[in-house]
């Protein structure tokens, strides 16, 4: 049987009109109908200059595709040989689309070798070019050196602006692995040395890619400090400060991002509906209402009218921030406004209510998505799904699940891990494991939540071996756990008498640092040690705890009122220490409560003890007070 490559090379055959032929003909023509829809094609004689009005450019495209997806393989040799018998004024128009067509394919590399190959220098474009450094899936540390080699290989070849910005934006493209130490300088390198050279500027493009790949990794000084260097280059545009405003409000900066809206303005920038969703989305997310509430009033007296979008970043701010029923009646809102809730709306809104344990609510909201013929996606599916499992409805979670599959949409690693903590929280262990083995022959890969509530759920029913194996199993894929996998695997090593592997397990946490434990991490390890009566020990750790800025709770408190007991003077003495300790480090929301767990004892705090508590509560919200009454000012239209 011949190799594949060497009946694809075969010269293309012109038009006969030979009688004689035609039996010939329509034998070759049956050979070559998986990659040709033309007719057949003389052997002697290349591809003809009047074959191309009969058969114009979609029909060479179409040979191109599906040569790329030929099946077996096609050779690099048999595209090359097919462009070799196109005219020479044919192959600049072909070739970028030929070279498109086989880096979509499952075989980039094909395109790769074409492109660098060329049957001719003309076959090589700036339309060509562009098209190879967004389609080809290089790393994206080998993407400058690509384009440095193709440039000196087509001296012809001349990068424009486009080049640059296309380089830029596929080196920091979010589809690519990341290695912010690497990539953003060069990033820098060719804003700053590179595109110069080529007595080009930068344009609001080049500026907002990598301003945007600083934010998103975390560099928000130094994109602050390119957003300065554009605007004195002449350069003032809203997508460029979008992403700083963004991560900046991300990371609680309201003030940065305060003075940031307004250098906009001060500038002259026009903005646009994204920045204002940005910042209503972002001032949400830091419980800013008042404030987000007037950015919308700012907003609709410039004449921009709240779109999808707006609306969409209003419900998803409130939801996050614990506002759900305000989320809902700004849905209802959308409706007045000739507007209907997109899937994305509901989605938010029914997370919602389910995390907020209200599935009835959840549930109507779900009716009134399906009354508005809005097809629910795995998004939304997950979302119910999981207010269902969580609230103990596995007959309503089933059911939904069922309908989802007949739906063909197809469920993913969170649709599984809902359902199997679900089955876990009724008690229903073995069918917890069914579902994960199903979800695992489905073709879902776990990751670090379903892990955790699969050793969660069997350290909670006394497996305690077989959560190890799990944990062994996930650390052998190179999942790092995190705090809810931690806390229980350490629990279940405790409630089972071995309180010093929890200790190191716990210490192990901190060593890493891939998760941090929080107070119920620090309960488990203190009720275990409060249990083994190693109470300076346990005293050591809650000072520990005080350090690592995480703050007791009632359940702290309640684990050594157990061993100092309540009605003598030590659990006094425990209680009001622990709170002096923690208004000294200025944490007085977690002194009161504190203090609210001495009033539920019947411990009467001093005098002394109020004073100090009242003082800096006082303070602190006539602080906050003010600041609020500032943003109010500053965001005011």
């Amino acid at each position: 049987m011949p190799h594949p490559a060497t009946h694809l090379a075969v010269p293309l055959r012109r038009l006969t009109r030979n009688p004689s032929l035609a039996s010939a003909a329509a034998l070759r023509r049956s050979h070559w109908s998986p990659y040709v829809s033309s007719s057949s094609y003389d052997d002697e004689s290349p591809l003809a200059a009047e074959l191309f009005p009969a058969a114009g450019a979609p029909t060479l495209l179409s040979v191109a595709r599906s040569l790329a997806v030929a099946s077996p393989p096609a050779s690099a040799a048999a595209v090359l040989a097919f462009l070799r018998r196109l005219p020479h004024d044919a192959s600049p128009h072909i070739f970028p689309h030929l070279v498109a067509a086989l880096a979509r394919s499952p075989r980039p590399i094909l395109a790769l070798r074409l492109f660098l190959s060329p049957p001719n220098p003309a076959a090589t474009t700036h339309h060509s070019f562009n098209s190879a450094l967004v389609r080809f899936p290089l790393p994206p540390h080998l993407l400058p050196a690509f384009f440095s080699h193709s440039l000196r290989r087509f001296p012809g070849l001349t990068p424009t602006l486009l080049s640059f910005n296309l380089l830029l934006k596929c080196i920091s493209s979010s589809l690519v692995p990341r290695n912010p130490g690497l990539y953003l300088g060069i990033l820098l390198r060719i804003l700053h040395d590179v595109i110069p050279a080529w007595n080009l500027a930068p344009d609001k493009f080049t500026y907002s890619t990598v301003v945007s790949a600083l934010a998103d990794a975390g560099q928000v000084e130094d994109a602050v400090a390119l957003v300065h260097e554009m605007v004195v280059d002449g350069v003032v545009a809203a997508e460029a400060f979008n992403p700083v405003l963004r991560a900046m409000l991300r990371a609680g900066d309201v003030n940065g991002a305060a003075k940031l809206f307004r250098f906009m303005e001060l500038k002259g920038c026009t903005l646009t509906a994204a920045t204002y969703n940005v910042l209503l989305h972002g001032l949400l997310l830091c419980n800013k209402v008042r404030a987000a509430m007037g950015i919308m009033r700012k907003m609709e007296s410039e004449g921009i009218a709240p779109g999808l979008m707006t609306y969409g970043a209003v419900v998803d701010g409130l939801v996050k921030c614990g506002r759900v029923e305000d989320a809902w009646k700004v849905a209802e809102e959308m409706g007045s406004k000739g507007l209907a809730p997109s899937e994305f709306v509901f989605s938010a809104v029914i997370t919602g209510f389910c995390r907020s344990g209200e599935v009835d609510r959840a549930l109507r909201a779900w009716e009134i998505m399906v009354a508005a013929k809005l097809r629910p996606n795995v998004v939304l599916y997950s979302a119910m799904i999981d207010g269902l499992a969580r609230c103990g409805k596995m007959a309503e979670a089933e059911t939904l699940f069922e309908e989802m599959v007949d739906a063909k949409c197809v469920p993913n690693v969170m649709t599984y891990s809902s359902m199997i903590r679900g089955y876990f929280q009724i008690g229903n262990s073995t069918q917890a494991l069914s579902t994960w083995e199903e979800m695992i022959k489905a073709g879902c890969v776990p990751n670090a939540i379903s892990y955790s509530i699969l050793i969660t759920g069997m350290c909670n029913v006394g497996r305690l071996k077989d959560a190890m194996m799990v944990w062994k199993h996930m650390l052998g894929r190179g999942c790092a756990p995190d705090t809810i996998a931690y806390t229980s695997i350490i629990k279940g090593l405790c409630m089972s008498g071995m309180v010093d592997g929890g200790i190191r397990l716990f210490n192990d946490m901190l060593a890493k640092g891939d998760a941090k434990p929080d107070a119920i991490s620090y309960n488990v390890i203190l009720d275990g040690l409060i249990r083994t009566n190693n109470l300076p020990r346990a005293m050591d750790l809650l000072n520990q705890m005080l350090d690592q800025r995480c703050d007791p709770d009632a359940v702290t408190c309640n684990i050594f009122l157990r061993e100092t007991g309540v009605t003598e003077g030590k659990g006094r003495e425990f209680l009001e220490g622990l709170v002096v300790r923690l208004c000294n480090r200025e944490r007085y929301r977690a002194a009161g409560d504190v203090l609210m767990v001495m009033l539920a004892k019947y411990i009467v705090p001093e005098a002394a003890l109020w004073y100090t508590i009242v003082r800096g509560v006082c303070q602190t919200k006539r602080v906050w007070k003010v600041v609020d009454n500032c943003w109010d000012e500053i965001w005011r239209p």
